[in-house]
């Protein structure tokens, strides 16, 4: 493919995807839900995100020869569809990894403060470790939570190397979890196929009173039997069985809802254009052209330094306050409830508006707190746990 000439269809939620590909062809953009053959007869890159359905009938009989998707996830893409016809495919594994590790600490600590409950001493069951679930384990025992961690592949593979590991089997580890969080891909075949891997045999092994985060992917948790079971501890969903027309009711159950945004920091969504765009640009022998530190610099609407909590809160409260700051959940979960307001026939596209124009959130890590604002009590949480920056 000549550079000069090259045709780009994209999805139109992909950040800054015309400043980096412009330098490399002619950009086409689409709402993700709207990638249609006819579309993509006129295109020799296809750059997607998870609500684009990628497989043999959507690319039969056009130009693509490189397919790119800015998500984690690959579940939407038929792989060997596009292998069999010689079309080059690249993902973003890990990009947004970070993002959902802090949707989940401003969760587990919103619901500590709505309920007046301590997270610290309580037990948390990962189901799923690669990029986010791996993270996101470190980061919780830096909160003081114990932490049991579910992966039959990563199990079976260590068990196959002869090493020793520290998974649960999945029945083990609900037996025991106060907490459990899902951080697996959505897969429909195989031995460790997830799809409704919680299905309502598995929704009544939780513990009494457990709490219940799922930001992998809706059609992992059996949303009919979800919504029929009795209602967990706390349940916080950012993925949905459908989208983007979520059940009503199960929205109205749930403690956190919010449009499938984990993985929506500013950082996390840029990560995964700028690996797309050096895929791309090794595919096709180039140099970089697109300056992409530049695309993370900090811009004037980024409130980068923080305010230490008055001593008025404590424990989880402070804590709480202090990632507000940085990311406010309430937020996603007050706007999502919007749908509950809205005729049927203008669900879907009110949710779709949500992740469209979801607001600037930055990463923790690139946040700062002055270190002698910071009672010595939390510096393990604040520096380990949450990745906040103390400066003297």
């Amino acid at each position: 493919m000549v550079a000069s000439s090259l045709r780009i269809l994209a999805d139109e939620n992909i950040p800054l995807v015309r400043e980096a590909f412009g330098t490399i062809g002619t950009i086409r953009l689409v709402p993700g839900r709207a990638v249609t053959t006819t579309a993509v007869c006129e295109a020799d890159v296809l750059l997607v995100r998870s609500v684009t359905p990628v497989d043999a009938a959507l690319v039969a009989g056009t130009p693509v020869r490189f397919v790119g998707s800015a998500t984690i996830g690959t579940d939407h893409v038929d792989i060997a569809a596009l292998q069999a016809r010689g079309i080059a495919f690249a993902h973003a594994p890990g990009s947004n990894a970070e993002s959902v590790v802090e949707y989940v600490l401003a969760a587990l600590l919103r619901l500590a403060v709505q309920r007046g409950e301590s997270i610290r001493g309580k037990t948390v069951g990962i189901v799923g470790c690669g990029n986010i679930g791996g993270r996101l384990a470190e980061r919780l025992a830096a909160l003081g939570l114990r932490v049991l961690k579910n992966d039959p592949p990563r199990a079976e593979q260590a068990a196959q190397a002869g090493r020793r590991h520290d998974f649960y089997a999945l029945a083990d580890l609900l037996a025991e979890a106060d907490i459990v969080t899902l951080h697996v891909p959505l897969t429909r075949t195989g031995l460790y196929a997830t799809h409704h891997l919680f299905d309502e045999t598995t929704l009544n092994r939780l513990k009494p009173g457990a709490w219940l985060i799922n930001t992998s992917r809706g059609a992992v948790i059996d949303n009919a039997a979800l919504g029929s079971a009795s209602r967990p501890g706390a349940l916080v969903l950012d993925v949905w069985e459908p989208e983007p027309t979520p059940d009503l009711a199960l929205v109205r159950k749930v403690d956190l809802a919010t449009p499938h945004i984990a993985g929506y920091s500013y950082d996390g969504k840029v990560e995964g254009t700028r690996m797309l765009y050096r895929a791309l640009i090794r595919y096709l022998g180039h140099t970089a052209a697109w300056d992409d530190a530049a695309a993370v610099a900090a811009g004037p609407e980024d409130r980068l330094v923080l305010t230490a909590p008055g001593t008025e809160a404590s424990g989880e409260a402070w804590l709480d306050a202090l990632v507000r700051q940085m990311y406010d959940l309430s937020g996603d979960d007050a706007r999502m409830r919007g749908l509950l307001g809205r005729p049927q026939e203008a669900q879907a596209s009110y949710f779709n508006d949500l992740r469209k124009r979801y607001p600037r959130r930055r990463t923790f890590r690139l946040h700062t707190l002055t270190r002698r604002a910071v009672p010595a009590v939390y510096r393990v949480a604040v520096t380990e746990g949450l990745g906040v920056r103390l400066v003297e």
